[in-house]
Formats: C-alpha cells, sequence, structure tokens
C-alpha cells in the first residue's frame, strides 16, 4: 500500500485545540493546570514548541491520552513538515534546471555557486516575484522554430542566454543616440579593421560611438548561438557569443548583425538570434542579413580572385591578402563558407577570437 500524505498537516496543537473545545476551557485555563505560562501555551497550541517527555506526560494526565501518543502525534508532525519544505524545494529546483543550464551559468559567474540561494538568484535574473517559466514556453514558441540541423537545440537555454545579455546591460547607458548613417559608414571599413593591430577593439569602440550596445556573454550549452540582435529602448544591441572562437566567425558575425540592426530591426519586439551553423535561408530577412554581409566582406572579390583557383594554398591567401587589403581571416572564411576551400584548412590564418574577448569582457572566465 502506499503511504498517503493528509492534505492537512495535524499537529499537537490542533488536538490540544480540540480538547480545549471539548473541556470548554481556555488556554489561561490550561496553563494554570499545568503550571504553565500563558505565552507557552499559546507556542503549542501554534504548534511552535516541540512536545518534550515532560510536557507529553502532562498532556496525557490532562487529556487522558498516553504520552506516547503526544511524542508521536509531534514527532510525525515536525518529519511531515521538513519533508514538506524540501519536497517544494527539490521541485522548484527541478523546475528551474529544466529550464536553465545552471551548472554552465555558475561557471560564467552568472549565477553563484550556492544550493540555498538559487531559487532567490533565478527569481532576480529573470525579474520573477515568483518563481514561473510559463512565459518562456510562449516565447520559445514564437522566437524559434525546430532547429533543421541540431536535434538538441534547447530554446529554453537561448531565451536564457538573451536574458544574460539584457541583463549584462542594465544599468549601462549607451554611449550616444543611435545613429543608422554613420553605423553604414563604419560597416563599410570592416575589412580595414580586420588588418589593423587591436582591430576587435577598435572596431567595437566606434561601434558604441554608433549608439549600437556591444555585448559579450558566451555561449550556452545546447543553443549553437553565434549572435544576436534586438533593440534595447531606442538603441539597437548587437549580442556576441565567441562560440567558434576564430576571428573570421567575430568578423562575419558582426557583420550579419549590422545588416539586421539596419534592415530589420524596428522595435522591442524584433529579435535576431544567429547560429551560422544552421542559418534559415527560408527567412528573407535572414537572406537580407547573409547578403549584407558578404557584401561588406567583399566575398565576391574574392571569390573572384580564387575564380581560377582549384586548391587554393595559404601563401595565395596571403598574396590575394596584401593585393586587395582584405585580412586572409576573412578571405579563408570566405572560401570555406563557399566550399572553395575545406574547413580543415587554413588554421594559421585565422587567430583565437577568445584573448579580445577577455580584454573586452573581463568578467567571464574564457
Amino acid at each position: 500500500m502506499s503511504n498517503y500524505k493528509p492534505f492537512v498537516n495535524l499537529g499537537p496543537g490542533d488536538i490540544i485545540k480540540e480538547e480545549l473545545e471539548c473541556c470548554r476551557w481556555e488556554q489561561r485555563d490550561l496553563a494554570e493546570i499545568m503550571g504553565r505560562t500563558p505565552k507557552n501555551i499559546s507556542e503549542l497550541v501554534k504548534n511552535k514548541t516541540p512536545i518534550t517527555y515532560d510536557t507529553a506526560l502532562q498532556l496525557s494526565k490532562v487529556f487522558k491520552q498516553s504520552v506516547t501518543f503526544w511524542l508521536n502525534l509531534d514527532a510525525q508532525y515536525r518529519e511531515r513538515l521538513e519533508d514538506g519544505a524540501e519536497t517544494k524545494e527539490t521541485e522548484a529546483r527541478a523546475l528551474i534546471y529544466r529550464y536553465m543550464p545552471i551548472s554552465e551559468l555558475r561557471k560564467l559567474g552568472i549565477l553563484s555557486k550556492c544550493r540555498e540561494t538559487l531559487k532567490k538568484e533565478v527569481c532576480a535574473f529573470w525579474n520573477f516575484t515568483r518563481l514561473d517559466f510559463g512565459f518562456l514556453d510562449k516565447q520559445a514558441k514564437v522566437c524559434f522554430r525546430k532547429s533543421k540541423a541540431f536535434d538538441h537545440f534547447n530554446p529554453f537555454y537561448a531565451l536564457t542566454w538573451i536574458q544574460a545579455v539584457k541583463n549584462s546591460i542594465k544599468g549601462k547607458a549607451p554611449v550616444c543616440q543611435y545613429d543608422a548613417k554613420k553605423l553604414e559608414h563604419l560597416a563599410d571599413e570592416i575589412t580595414d579593421y580586420s588588418l589593423r593591430k587591436n582591430g576587435v577593439s577598435l572596431f567595437i569602440a566606434q561601434l558604441q560611438a554608433c549608439g549600437v550596445i556591444f555585448s559579450h556573454v558566451p555561449h550556452l550549452p545546447h543553443t549553437h548561438t553565434d549572435g544576436a540582435s534586438f533593440m534595447h529602448k531606442s538603441n539597437p544591441v548587437l549580442a556576441y557569443t565567441g562560440r567558434l572562437d576564430r576571428i573570421d566567425n567575430f568578423w562575419f558575425t558582426i557583420a550579419h548583425e549590422i545588416g539586421h540592426i539596419l534592415k530589420h530591426l524596428h522595435g522591442e519586439s524584433d529579435l535576431f538570434v544567429d547560429s551560422f551553423n544552421d542559418i534559415d535561408m527560408t527567412d528573407r530577412r535572414e537572406k537580407e542579413a547573409d547578403a549584407f554581409a558578404g557584401k561588406i566582406l567583399k566575398s565576391a572579390i574574392i571569390l573572384s580572385a580564387f575564380a581560377d583557383t582549384i586548391r587554393p594554398s595559404s601563401s595565395r591567401v596571403g598574396i590575394e591578402s596584401r593585393r586587395l587589403n582584405i585580412s586572409t581571416a576573412i578571405i579563408a572564411g570566405c572560401l570555406q563558407h563557399h566550399k572553395k576551400a575545406s574547413w580543415n584548412s587554413f588554421h594559421e590564418l585565422k587567430s583565437q577570437i577568445k584573448p579580445a574577448l577577455k580584454a573586452l569582457t573581463p568578467s567571464f572566465d574564457l
């Protein structure tokens, strides 16, 4: 037989209260009979004070039950009380873990490692007054279609990453008012910045000078996210993960998201979350952002330069880089993207992005 728990957890105080009503006594009467203070009897009735052996003995003499009856009643009440609290905490933690990659968030320092404060921290993360993830189910249906390339894509983790980005820019005023014309001009200079020493940090500084808020939050598991763009009040936000840790991925992601900002962001409801392993080319807006990135990264010029080459070599890429004034990383990434070269080639031409990101966001352990 299953052990069923009572719907209401009755304690010894509830029985004392019933006995007092049967005897038509007040609590002060019981206090006088037992030689206790009224406050002590009040705490017994409210189940605030555990039943000791001496108390159980006195109650057994007053109400005629056994000492064991009172001791067992109190022990069972307090066991159910503790079990109920622990069960609720377990349920809360299970709900949190279903919707959020807690281990990774702790690793990034977004949440602390304290088990006792997890629920409170998660509520603060989402700006909850109580733990309720119902809105995430609705948002996931609106924001994400089933990924074609990744069976294990988790839309809740992707929305968690977006919220982490939003939290990262809280309280940070934009450098200036957003200027679309200035951003267009800056986008045309991406290939120039790609050749400069400290080009990443210099470009991001100029990006912010256009009124674009830049945020770097490392990617979360099962999201496959490279970047995102959305509006924060009157300023666009460009977020980057550094998932692939390659400089060519950085420049392409930046170019693609700038395309979204210039062409598709109109209000705070607009949100673009991109993975460049799984671009939905049936979406007109993704096609347009991709074409925009290809144009400012000079993909057509690069492909034309290698039109007569079957297997491009690193030395040839270097020659064309100097002739076209485009970084070797962007050229190599373009050739690989358009299947003119294997993804296993040109590793020496594409430096890591993490050192530059670490300088920008030292709070994350990259």
